[in-house]
């Protein structure tokens, strides 16, 4: 049954729309003045209806109304002014203080009821977009803890380790989101080769997450799809290693979207002999990757034009070669930082080489944190509206007779987070 608070001073006119409303249906509480019915309101949180006359000594009708409507008030009610003044000032007044509706006293007591079933219906409809608001909100939270807890679990699965027998690396991953859509990492191919590679999934969220961490599994040597980076062969070693256009290639089969479901992703693959120095690597429509001399400490953009993994059936890719000296390094980046914004200008991707040679005197190890700052501060912003990642990986050189201290085959994804 629908309940009213009633408010008015006069005992008699209570009383009279009291019994009137009561025959109509509705369950009545009273109020002799505004004081008393601010007490009944903050003891009953289940009336939402208030009727209320005008004149009233201390708290009187337009007073009450400003304090239930204020925005500290703790809940929605449907309020409306009883009056015996029915002048357009007195309505603004009303109407300004926060009142629902109107009505003058000598309204005719059928109006009054459809005014107030129309309060009701306007009730009605507020809980239920609350109720689903709140109902939202608990659904919106759950998924947020959950790809927090996504996110951290990735973190905690990414391995510490940055030095290799011949190879240093540095790397920074930050997704946009609690989890984002960039990859990177290297594997331990053999004790001659390391893989390393980067990679950019289309969009952000859950889907792009989960479809970069799936290509990750593919590429992983440990994983049940080892194909992808090797081939097996009768002979000793019995295996070979798959070029990086292969490797692409593969990918590119494995990933091949439907007109249903548009993923596709952007990477860069190399493999490093150790021991010689040797780089070979393939890009799927990724930016190209730069390659810092150590000798003459100038650096160069290296690179194909190529179709990204996942688009095209057709898709073909190459591999390049190039022999490093020690020192040298080369970088791989996602876009993320190079679009990243400060009004009308982009990072851009010669800037990217400019500051990959202003950073060169710094140790490998924080070079990619160095930069990732430099970007904030040219951007004059913390966040980034993509996601990013960048690694620099450095040849150091092969001691002669010095043997890899870790030759494991099943190394994972290499990367570091920061919020």
């Amino acid at each position: 049954m629908p309940e009213i608070l009633l408010v008015d001073d006069n005992r008699t006119m209570l009383l009279l729309l009291k019994t009137q409303l009561m025959k109509r249906g509705y369950r009545i509480t009273t109020a002799n003045d505004g004081a008393q019915a601010l007490q009944i309101l903050e003891a009953r949180e289940d009336i939402q209806f208030v009727l209320s006359d005008w004149m009233m000594p201390g708290i009187d009708g337009i007073e009450l109304c400003r304090r239930v409507k204020s925005a500290h008030y703790a809940r929605y009610l449907f309020f409306v002014l009883l009056s015996g003044k029915d002048d357009q000032q007195s309505i603004i007044d009303g109407i300004n203080a926060g009142a629902d509706d109107f009505v003058v006293k000598d309204t005719h007591i059928d109006e009054l009821v459809a005014r107030i079933q129309a309060g009701f219906r306007t009730l009605a409809l507020h809980n239920e977009i609350t109720s689903k608001n709140t109902q939202l909100d608990k659904a919106y939270a759950t998924i947020k803890k959950d790809l927090e807890s996504a996110g951290d679990l990735l973190r905690r699965l990414l391995p510490q380790e940055k030095k290799l027998i011949g190879v240093e690396l540095s790397y920074v991953s930050i997704p946009s989101a609690q989890i984002g859509g960039d990859m990177l990492g290297y594997m331990q191919l053999d004790e001659e080769h390391v893989a390393f590679y980067l990679l950019d999934v289309a969009g952000h969220g859950v889907s792009s997450a989960l479809m970069s961490f799936s290509v990750q599994q593919s590429i992983s040597v440990s994983s049940d799809k080892g194909a992808v980076v090797k081939t097996s062969i009768p002979e000793p070693p019995y295996y070979r290693l798959n070029a990086p256009h292969e490797v692409l290639a593969r990918l590119n089969d494995l990933y091949l979207s439907g007109a249903e479901n548009m993923l596709y992703f952007t990477m860069a693959y190399a493999t490093l002999n150790v021991k010689t120095g040797q780089l070979a690597f393939a890009v799927a429509g990724h930016p190209p990757l730069v390659w810092l001399h150590s000798q003459t400490g100038e650096a160069e953009f290296i690179g194909q034009d190529s179709f990204v993994v996942g688009a095209f059936d057709f898709a073909e890719y190459e591999t390049s070669y190039i022999q490093l000296e020690p020192g040298d390094k080369v970088w791989i980046y996602s876009d993320g930082i190079t679009e990243a914004e400060n009004g009308a200008m982009q990072f851009s991707e010669p800037r990217f080489k400019d500051l990959v040679v202003t950073l060169k005197d710094h140790p490998t190890a924080v070079q990619t944190e160095l930069l990732v700052k430099r970007v904030r501060e040219w951007q004059q912003a913390d966040n980034f509206d993509d996601d990013i990642s960048v690694m620099a990986v450095e040849w150091t050189g092969y001691p002669e007779g010095e043997q890899a201290c870790n030759m494991r085959l099943s190394t994972k994804v290499s990367a570091q987070f920061y919020k």
